[in-house]
């Protein structure tokens, strides 16, 4: 019985090691086209680390877009409220 559960020990490491191993990549791949797309970055070299320096034109352009959107959801939930007030 100890041979079958041993097996079936390592069956599970080597099925899970392997769903880790592919979770870590694709998190870091998703790290990595994140910070492509929304920072300026001056990369890093022997005797310097990786620098942010900001946002890039397309984040600087979402940003503004989410912060019109909340500005414009927030506004409808006020007047919503307010104009419920006198029911």
């Amino acid at each position: 019985m100890s041979g079958i559960s041993t097996a079936l020990e390592q069956f599970v490491q080597i099925l899970v090691g392997g769903i880790q191993s592919l979770a870590e990549g694709i998190a870091s791949g998703v790290v990595a086209m994140a910070k492509a797309l929304f920072l300026d970055i001056t990369p890093a070299t022997n005797s310097t680390p990786e620098v942010v320096n900001g946002l890039s034109v397309f984040g600087g352009i979402v940003a503004i877009f989410a912060g019109i959107g909340l500005a414009v959801a927030l506004t409808t939930r006020v007047y919503t409220w307010v104009t419920s007030l006198g029911n």
